[in-house]
C-alpha cells in the first residue's frame, strides 16, 4: 500500500509500518509530504495519547500492555507497604522502602525486558551504580559548601531571603547535579547497540535513579539514625510521598530527557528538540527546588508543596513523551523490512519500525533490539513519486 500519510510503499496493514499513521485516521497525504504527528496515538504504548502523563509508559517505555499492569500494581503495592509502615509508626523502615522503591523497580524493569541483554552487569554497573556514587559524592559536598537550607521570610509584603545562598541552594547546585548525572550514560553513546534515542532515555533514567537513592540515604542519614524504632508519625506522609515518588522520578526523567537530548545531536535533527530537552532537564530541578523552599516559607502546608512538585514532574513527563514519540518516528524509517512478531499484539508481519497491526514501535518492544540499517526482506521501503 502506498502510506496516506508519508506516502512511502509499506506492507498492507492498519498502521503504516515505517511512520506508525493510523491509515484509517488520513483522507489523503499531506501536501507538505511530511507524515502526521500522530499526536493521538504514544509511539511505545499506542493505547495511550502523547500528552498522557503516564509514569510507567514514560519511564518504562519497552514494557507491553500485560507488564505494565504488572509494574503498575508492584508500584501500587510498594506505596502500600510505606503507608502501613507510617500508620504503625516504623517510620525510619518507611523511608528506606521509599528510597528504594522505584530504583529497584526500574532494576526489575532493566532486567525483565532485557534491554541491556549483552552486557546487563556491565551497562548498569556504569549507569545506575555510577549514579550512586554520583548522588553520595555529590550531596555530601553540596550539603558541606552549602551549610543549612538559606532561612526565608514570607511576610504579606513579601519574601526576604539571602539571595545569595538562595540562588546557591536552588539554582547552582541542581545544575551541577544535572551536568554530572548524565556523565555514566554518555560513557555508552558511542556503542553500536545503544544508537537509538530510547537507549539514551533509559540509560539516563538508570543514572538518574541512582542519584535519587543515594542522595535520599545521604540527607535521610542523620534521621534514620537518630529516630527510634517506633516513633510519632506526625506528619511523615507527605516527605515519604516525595521520597518515594516524585523526587526519584524528577531525577529519573530530568537525566532521562537530557540523556535523550545528548543522544540525538549530531544525527541530522533540527536541534529545537535537543535544546529543549536540555532546558527541561535544568528548568525542571530548578523548579522543583526553588518552589518547595518558597511554599515551606510561606506556610501553605505540605499538600501544597506536593501539589507543586507534582505538577513539575508531571510537565517533565509530558516533554519526556514528546521527545521520545518524535524519536521514535523519526529513527523508525532507518529499520529495514523483515518478518517479526509483536510483542504487545501478537501478530507476525513484514514490518520495519512500526507493527502494522496495532501501531506500537518495534524498537520499543519487550526483548526487541532494531539496529538501524538491518537489511531488508521481501519489500522494498522507498518513497512514492
Amino acid at each position: 500500500m502506498q502510506c496516506r500519510s508519508c506516502g512511502r510503499d509499506a506492507p498492507d496493514g492498519t498502521f503504516c509500518t515505517i511512520c506508525g499513521a493510523d491509515q484509517r485516521a488520513i483522507d489523503a497525504p499531506r501536501p507538505d509530504g511530511l507524515a502526521a504527528p500522530r499526536w493521538e496515538r504514544f509511539a511505545a504504548h499506542p493505547d495511550e495519547h502523547v500528552m498522557q502523563p503516564g509514569l510507567m509508559t514514560t519511564l518504562f517505555p519497552h514494557l507491553d500492555h500485560a507488564r505494565v499492569n504488572e509494574f503498575r500494581w508492584a508500584l501500587f503495592a510498594g506505596l502500600g507497604v510505606i503507608l502501613l509502615l507510617y500508620l504503625a509508626g516504623l517510620i525510619t523502615a518507611a523511608i528506606l522502602v521509599a528510597a528504594f522503591l522505584v530504583p529497584i523497580l526500574y532494576v526489575l524493569y532493566v532486567y525483565e525486558v532485557r534491554v541491556f541483554r549483552d552486557a546487563p552487569v556491565l551497562v548498569f554497573g556504569l549507569t545506575f551504580g555510577a549514579g550512586i556514587v554520583i548522588g553520595v559524592v555529590v550531596t555530601i559536598v553540596g550539603n558541606l559548601v552549602r551549610g543549612p537550607l538559606p532561612a526565608i521570610d514570607a511576610s504579606p509584603f513579601g519574601i526576604n531571603v539571602d539571595l545569595a545562598a538562595f540562588l546557591l541552594s536552588i539554582v547552582v547546585l541542581p545544575v551541577i547535579q544535572e551536568v554530572l548525572k548524565p556523565i555514566p550514560a554518555l560513557a555508552l553513546r558511542g556503542r553500536a547497540e545503544f544508537s537509538q534515542t530510547i537507549d539514551g532515555l533509559v540509560l539516563g533514567v538508570a543514572a538518574g535513579l541512582g542519584f535519587a537513592l543515594a542522595q535520599t540515604i545521604v540527607q535521610l542519614s542523620g534521621v534514620i539514625a537518630t529516630l527510634d524504632v517506633r516513633t510519632d508519625p506526625a506528619n511523615w506522609i507527605f516527605p515519604l510521598v516525595t521520597y518515594a515518588v516524585l523526587l526519584p522520578v524528577l531525577h529519573g526523567s530530568s537525566t532521562g530527557v537530557i540523556a535523550a537530548a545528548l543522544w540525538r545531536i549530531g544525527k541530522r535533527h533540527r536541534g529545537r528538540l535537543e535544546a529543549g530537552g536540555l532546558i527541561a532537564g535544568l528548568a525542571s530541578q530548578v523548579a522543583f527546588a526553588a518552589g518547595t523552599q518558597l511554599v515551606v516559607a510561606s506556610d501553605l502546608g505540605q499538600p501544597v508543596v506536593l501539589i507543586w512538585q507534582a505538577l513539575v514532574v508531571g510537565s517533565l513527563l509530558l516533554y519526556v513523551r514528546f521527545l521520545l514519540h518524535v524519536s521514535l518516528r523519526e529513527e523508525a524509517a532507518s529499520f529495514g523490512l523483515v518478518r517479526r512478531t509483536c510483542p504487545n499484539c501478537g501478530q507476525t508481519n513484514m514490518a520495519a519500525g512500526f507493527c502494522p497491526s496495532c501501531g506500537m514501535a518495534l524498537s520499543a518492544a519487550t526483548g526487541s533490539k532494531l539496529i538501524a540499517g538491518d537489511p531488508m526482506v521481501g519489500a522494498s521501503v522507498r518513497p512514492a513519486k
